[in-house]
């Protein structure tokens, strides 16, 4: 993930969107169905607004008219890139490459230098050609703005001695590059973008040249974004010719219109999905790597001694944590570590602050017996797990006060380092596959670290950087090991688990395992749906 989608990602919320006119959209959809079809309606027997070549999908928040792939940060947004762009390849959550843009992958020995070959007869969804000079011109162009694909502060090198190979250089070794490389960069065509100086574009009146399975045919504002397949997609045409986001700001609306067929895909809360477990709809259940946690503010001059912050974790139950939050455990899986469970660095070889009320007692008397709790007070998980707490530091004499902030103010809050009555808070994240990921979390002496738990630790920030600067995987687990354990051993980070997301299709939805579940973008490739 984009180091600049971690103010996104770190709280992992379900978002509000602008207003939504159902009836009006269904309405406009139908009519662009017809008159794509020569003005025949292709609706189910069954009376469904959602006709058989199309693929309708709620979000729950707007998008905005302004796209701009370099600095889209929201889940909405960057599933409408992944939707009209495509990367080189992907790597997932196994480590495993899968190859999209590109056909091969070569490193050096000393892993300095990684060498990519296109497949051949690429196209635009315009009909041009796409070629490695269009690689190397968005990492430059993305370098130049951002500085994205940096090792130690130097740029990665990108050049195209052919057509169809790009050469990424490195200014030293960086084991999580693989990653860094595939799963950060859309690639943009060079001849839209090149003289237009800047990589906004306005969905109500560009068109999107892409490379990827789709593209926008339409785009209104508070009520939908439709999409058609894109006839020059690399892993072919897509099975189905439209799939629409259509904007249902409210959980029970988007319930209702899946249940009326105005809809075939919604993603659900545990406490909501009763009326579909049914043999009408297929529920998959599936994680994002997303880590749902509590921080004790180092800032609070109440979190200063060790020992107090000991007494409040141990105060707190896990499990109890995340039942109150996601109803059962079908939801969730607890974890222990800022990693989520399946990565392959993992480890539970550290202290877990299982649940102890008596020890806790001992452990906060004399220190402060009234805290404050910040969350984001538009998400019902959130509120359920501020409770929760509230309830497990009540036992051991702490009361605790929940200050629900908006989630622009509670970014402002949570990262104000000095003067702050915030004594916990709760979020969540999805940060990446490779450890070094999660470097940005806790490290506080390198360019472009947000250190965003506000951790001051030296060992964990030489780690990082020796973990990211050896390819032998088993110096790197033994250092990711101890990584964790440091983490831990500070007492300011509770890690709770991994939730998983909940997607609920309509029983003439298929191709959901060839499409791949996937963090943020619901879909790995979209091109894969079908809808009977």
């Amino acid at each position: 993930m984009k180091k600049r989608l971690l103010s996104l990602l770190l709280c992992g919320l379900m978002t509000a969107s602008l207003l939504v006119g159902c009836a009006t959209d269904s309405e406009e959809l139908k009519k662009s169905q017809q008159a794509q079809n020569g003005g025949n309606s292709s609706q189910e027997d069954s009376g469904s607004q959602t006709a058989s070549d199309t693929f309708t999908i709620a979000i729950n928040s707007d998008t905005g008219n302004t796209l701009n792939p370099m600095t889209a940060s929201d889940r909405f947004t960057l599933m409408t890139c992944n939707m009209v762009y495509s990367p080189l390849y992907r790597m997932n959550t196994d480590g495993s490459i899968d190859y999209i843009l590109a056909e091969s992958m070569e490193a050096s020995e000393d892993g300095l230098v990684y060498t990519f070959k296109l497949k051949e007869g690429l196209k635009w969804s315009d009909g041009q050609p796409l070629t490695a000079a269009d690689v190397v011109y968005t990492y430059n162009a993305e370098n130049e703005a951002y500085g994205t694909f940096s090792v130690g502060g130097q740029p990665i090198q990108v050049t195209n001695p052919d057509d169809t190979t790009v050469v990424f250089t490195l200014p030293a070794t960086a084991a999580n590059v693989v990653e860094m490389l595939g799963n950060e960069c859309f690639i943009l065509p060079k001849h839209i973008f090149e003289n237009r100086g800047n990589f906004d574009i306005n969905m109500l009146e560009e068109e999107i040249v892409g490379a990827g399975p789709y593209t926008l045919k339409e785009y209104k504002t508070g009520q939908h974004l439709h999409f058609v397949k894109n006839p020059n997609y690399v892993l072919g045409e897509a099975k189905t010719e439209n799939v629409v986001y259509k904007i249902i700001e409210k959980d029970d609306t988007a319930a209702l219109a899946l249940q009326n067929g105005d809809i075939n895909a919604w993603i659900g809360a545990a406490d909501t999905i009763g009326p579909f477990q049914n043999e009408n709809y297929n529920i998959t259940n599936y994680s994002e790597g997303r880590v749902a946690y509590l921080v004790l503010n180092s800032a609070s001059s109440k979190m200063t001694d060790k020992n107090y912050r000991t007494g409040i974790l141990k105060a707190l139950n896990r499990e109890e944590i995340m039942t109150a939050a996601y109803t059962d455990s079908e939801y969730y899986v607890l974890g222990y570590s800022f990693l989520p469970k399946e990565n392959q660095y993992y480890t539970e070889d550290l202290e877990k602050y299982e649940q102890d009320v008596e020890e806790a007692k001992k452990l906060v008397a004399g220190g402060a017996t009234e805290l404050t709790i910040g969350y984001v007070r538009t998400d019902i998980v959130q509120e359920k797990m501020a409770l929760a707490v509230q309830a497990e530091l009540k036992a051991v004499g702490i009361n605790v006060t929940l200050e629900g902030f908006e989630q622009a103010a509670y970014l402002d809050v949570f990262t104000e380092t000095e003067n702050t009555p915030y004594d916990i808070f709760l979020g969540g994240y999805v940060m990446g596959v490779d450890p070094y990921a999660y470097a940005s979390l806790f490290v506080s002496d390198q360019e472009g670290m947000t250190n965003q738990m506000k951790y001051n630790n030296e060992t964990i920030n030489k780690l990082f950087v020796e973990g990211n600067a050896t390819l032998d995987e088993a110096t790197r687990k033994q250092i990711y090991n101890q990584v964790q354990q440091e983490v831990a051993g500070e007492a300011y980070f509770y890690p709770l688990g991994t939730n998983l997301r909940t997607l609920v299709t309509s029983a003439n939805v298929g191709g959901i395992e060839e499409a791949k579940t996937v963090a943020i973008y619901t879909f790995s490739d979209w091109s894969k749906i079908t809808v009977k």
